[in-house]
């Protein structure tokens, strides 16, 4: 199995107007899991300008996001269900690997429940 990419205005805009939102630390996840039409675990990941001002942050920040999640994707494959999933960065600009690891542990951890 592969993680995809979240890719499409109308998929994205999707998420954020009709799904939920959970957050853990500098992490916000948007999502939409409950729909029977989603075969495919498909990511999006964004980084606001309101947070990060300079884009080779932004983009570094995302690369970080994306590489932790390829790193752990069987933990993200164990709780996650097929659907649409939409990160949000909204933490400081000192933000390492193990940081980012814990808190996308703990937006898994609510789908344990």
């Amino acid at each position: 199995m592969k993680i995809k990419k979240l890719k499409g205005r109308n998929k994205i805009d999707l998420v954020f107007r009709k799904g939920k939102t959970i957050k853990s630390g500098g992490l916000r996840l948007h999502y939409i899991n409950k729909n029977v039409n989603f075969q495919n675990l498909e990511f999006g990941i964004g980084v606001s300008k309101r947070f990060v001002l300079l884009s080779t942050r932004r983009n570094r920040i995302k690369r970080q996001i994306n590489g932790v999640i390829k790193r752990q994707t069987l933990e993200v494959f164990k709780f996650l269900p097929d659907g649409l999933y939409m990160i949000v960065y909204i933490g400081s600009l000192n933000y390492d690997s193990k940081s980012i690891w814990k808190d996308l542990k703990g937006l898994l951890e609510h789908f344990t429940c």
